[in-house]
């Protein structure tokens, strides 16, 4: 049950639902998730409130969008790879420069994350 956070830049909210699906589909395809799986923040922020390097490494960036994905473990390297890769792809074609994302798999402890269970009645 992978969380994602996106930090972006504010005048890229007329995009955020193409982001949205963008990052989910990549996340299904890559990591094999179930479709319903699907929990996501964004945060949008104002021009100066995100500092990043405009060339490391070896980038050529025009803006940043930070996305962090918390996911319990289980996952293999090669699912976290193709996961990331999956996401960066697939924001790629709703225009955002791959130079342009910082992508982080962050993973949580077992028994970290936690739901409610469905209501009895």
């Amino acid at each position: 049950m992978p969380h994602v956070r996106i930090d972006m830049h504010r005048e890229l909210a007329p995009r955020m639902s193409q982001i949205s699906d963008a990052v989910h589909a990549g996340l299904v395809s890559g990591l094999d998730m179930t479709p319903d799986d699907l929990f996501q923040v964004f945060r949008l922020h104002d021009e100066g409130e995100l500092v990043y390097s405009r060339t490391f490494p070896d980038a050529d960036r025009t803006d940043i969008v930070f996305i962090e994905i918390l996911a319990s473990p289980g996952y293999t390297d090669e699912q976290k790879q193709r996961g990331m890769t999956a996401v960066a792809d697939r924001v790629a074609e709703v225009g955002i420069k791959k130079d342009n994302l910082l992508l982080v798999l962050v993973e949580t402890a077992p028994g970290v994350a936690w739901h409610a269970p469905a209501a009895e009645g």
